[in-house]
């Protein structure tokens, strides 16, 4: 009795440590595309222009409007379609990088970004069809822009 008891210790303690380093795992992987990691954020940016302006903007992400993917919300103003970058022939796959740009009908907002997630900032780069430029560096939100 003793030992069958001891056994099923063993085996219970077995299952929870493989389950949790399962667990780790794909928290430390990732998991998912960068879709998963930015829709329903908000994240606070301090950014720096061409000009030599600089300031600060919340960006948020949702479900796609413009793009059949996700959409970004800049200072609740501009509303952009975006995509995870590819990974090989893969669309839509990158986990921690992702373009938007404006939707054709806002020439005046003809802009593309590229960011890049790691862990809770961002980075982004902007660059226009004129040639203006800005970068900026976002940390999570804890609410909603």
């Amino acid at each position: 009795m003793r030992r069958s008891a001891s056994f099923l210790a063993v085996l219970m303690f077995s299952i929870l440590v493989t389950v949790l380093l399962a667990d780790l795992s794909s928290a430390v992987a990732g998991g998912g595309n960068c879709q998963d990691k930015l829709v329903g954020n908000s994240y606070n940016c301090s950014f720096v222009n061409s000009n030599g302006s600089s300031g600060s903007e919340c960006i948020e992400f949702n479900v796609g409007v413009y793009s059949s993917h996700f959409d970004a919300w800049y200072g609740g103003i501009d509303e952009y379609g975006c995509a995870c970058d590819p990974q090989g022939s893969s669309f839509d796959a990158s986990s921690n990088t992702y373009e938007c740009s404006a939707p054709s009908s806002s020439p005046s907002n003809s802009f593309l970004l590229i960011g890049k997630i790691n862990g809770k900032k961002l980075s982004e780069q902007g660059l226009a069809a004129d040639g203006f430029q800005y970068t900026e560096t976002c940390k999570l939100s804890s609410s909603p822009c």
